[in-house]
């Protein structure tokens, strides 16, 4: 409501209260109540990480609009944060295979053709 809906509640001095009406609007509440809460479950039943319906972990912790946008947004910056650490992560343990034994990581990746065919040449011209 704006203010101006509460100014004119205000000049409001008395009403006429219907039980009836009560009825009708609990009625219409509770269905809208209802559908919502059938489409909340339905997310939280379809989303999985790793098959854990996680989302319902989170809606246990808080059910805080800002709260969710915040973690919502949170996630998205993590996850191009992670899948860059993952990439350098992988490299990191190229170089360190590479590092630790040079020998294996030689003759698993090394391309010797140019050198066998220099060593051949040079054989066959002494």
């Amino acid at each position: 409501m704006s203010s101006e809906d509460y100014k004119s509640l205000d000049a409001i001095k008395k009403f006429n209260f219907s039980f009836d009406m009560v009825n009708k609007t609990k009625a219409d509440i509770k269905q809208q109540h209802d559908a919502i809460k059938d489409r909340i479950d339905k997310i939280i039943s379809h989303f999985t990480v790793d098959d854990v319906p996680i989302l319902g972990y989170i809606l246990h912790v808080t059910n805080s609009r800002s709260e969710l946008k915040k973690l919502s947004k949170a996630i998205d910056r993590l996850a191009d944060l992670v899948d860059t650490s993952t990439n350098l992560n992988n490299k990191l343990k190229v170089i360190e295979a590479a590092e630790t034994d040079p020998n294996w990581f030689a003759s698993a990746f090394g391309d010797f053709d140019q050198e066998i065919d220099r060593d051949l040449e040079n054989l066959f011209k002494s």
